[in-house]
């Protein structure tokens, strides 16, 4: 990949705390005062004192609803919502029988082992607009869409966090609602279980005025959308990509080693052009998913340059297994300097 120019970067800036030794963090809380754009870190946020592995940042997204409320002032806070997905089976290319995997259910540790299932798309739909109901502490319009769609709505306090499945069309809620200093949810929809355009639209509109009307804002975290594998069974499509932007606050570009075209500046283009193929999108509007565990400095460079060339709100960090904190000179962390400080490879601590 050609050497792309640096965009705002600083050629002396370098992690201002940590050092190479094992036992320390390249990144501190200091670092968060030199973001220039949002930096969202899918991980609980600090608590007030010891160790964090996962500065700099400015928003945290987390499952544990109970650490929410725990956050220092000035990080934002996002309880991280996964959209259940129907568990039927469906065919793909040639026949073959793709079988989805479980639902992630709400834990107030984040360890729950536990999964639900759904037996079709309707009440899968039924219960992220209950859950999310829930969090927003209306546990009456909870009670209506379980009833309606047929589902059986429970308190996660009611399961163990390694129990077996739940009984199919069993909707867990969070035992806690959005703390109020909360500044909104981040959904996880990559749901891949066979709905059509329309129907996505329907429920995404329906999800978003939900979040909005109980005064919250909404993240819409999606799979790439160049991705026509992942993007055929969940219904974002070019011709809807535009107004489903339009609803969110932010709506990600997802960023991986395992983009369609092997070229993560080509994926972004083709993500951009899905988004604008149907009319205009703010930018503002857009956050960058980008992973940690398979891309290269030379990508992370790209990502900086393309946030603040297109006026892109920002940068989500996915580790997709990757290891965060520890030295300044690790591959996570210069990819994450160079992203978020606009640091070169060569101004590692030595």
């Amino acid at each position: 990949m050609a050497a792309l120019a640096m965009v705002g970067l600083s050629p002396t800036a370098v992690p201002q705390t940590g050092d190479l030794a094992t036992n320390t963090d390249c990144f501190a809380a200091t670092d968060n005062a030199r973001l220039r754009f949002e930096v969202f870190q899918q991980a609980p946020p600090p608590r007030s004192r010891g160790r964090y592995a996962h500065y700099p940042l400015s928003e945290a997204a987390s499952g544990q609803l109970g650490r929410l409320a725990e956050a220092p002032e000035g990080i934002g806070t996002w309880y991280y919502h996964w959209a259940n997905r129907a568990a039927t089976p469906l065919v793909g290319v040639g026949g073959r029988q793709i079988i989805r995997k479980l639902n992630i259910e709400p834990s107030w540790t984040g360890n729950r082992r536990h999964r639900s299932a759904f037996s079709s798309i309707d009440r899968a739909n039924a219960c992220t607009l209950a859950q999310a109901s829930s969090l927003l502490g209306n546990n009456a319009r909870a009670r209506r869409y379980a009833r309606v769609a047929g589902i059986t709505l429970i308190s996660e306090k009611a399961l163990p966090d390694a129990a077996p499945p739940s009984p199919a069309d069993t909707c867990v809620l969070a035992s806690g609602v959005l703390p109020p200093r909360a500044s909104g949810i981040v959904l996880d929809y990559e749901v891949q279980d066979g709905r059509d355009p329309p129907m996505t639209e329907r429920f995404l509109t329906s999800y978003a005025g939900l979040v909005h009307g109980a005064g919250k804002k909404a993240i819409l975290l999606v799979n790439p959308l160049d991705s026509t594998g992942q993007q055929r069974f969940t219904g974002v499509t070019a011709a809807n990509a535009h107004r489903i932007v339009a609803l969110f606050d932010r709506t990600t570009l997802v960023l991986w080693s395992g983009n369609a075209q092997h070229s993560l500046p080509a994926s972004y283009a083709a993500q951009m052009a899905i988004v604008k193929a149907g009319g205009p999108v703010d930018t503002k509007r857009l956050l960058i998913d980008f992973e940690l565990a398979g891309t290269t400095l030379e990508d992370a460079r790209f990502v900086r340059q393309a946030i603040i060339r297109d006026g892109l709100a920002g940068v989500m960090f996915w580790r997709n297994y990757a290891r965060q904190g520890g030295a300044c000179a690790t591959a996570v962390n210069q990819r994450i300097a160079a992203i978020a400080l606009g640091e070169k490879a060569q101004d590692g601590r030595q």
